[in-house]
């Protein structure tokens, strides 16, 4: 199910949009034979990630490749 957050309209008029989650989450993890990550910021938006969180990303994934 989709959650809508703001309409067209909102955005236009300059209003904030709905926090959706209290904090960004950035996170990989295996469960089984899959591998999950996850990278969304507190409006719902993927995350916008420097060098070192990317490179730590990789690490974590190797980790569950191993």
């Amino acid at each position: 199910m989709r959650r809508v957050v703001g309409t067209t309209k909102d955005l236009e008029q300059n209003m904030p949009q709905q926090q959706l989650f209290s904090e960004d989450r950035l996170d990989a993890w295996f469960d089984g034979s899959a591998i999950c990550v996850v990278a969304v910021g507190t409006h719902g938006d993927p995350l916008d990630l420097d060098e070192e969180e990317v490179r730590a990303l990789i690490a974590e994934l190797e980790f569950c490749l191993a």
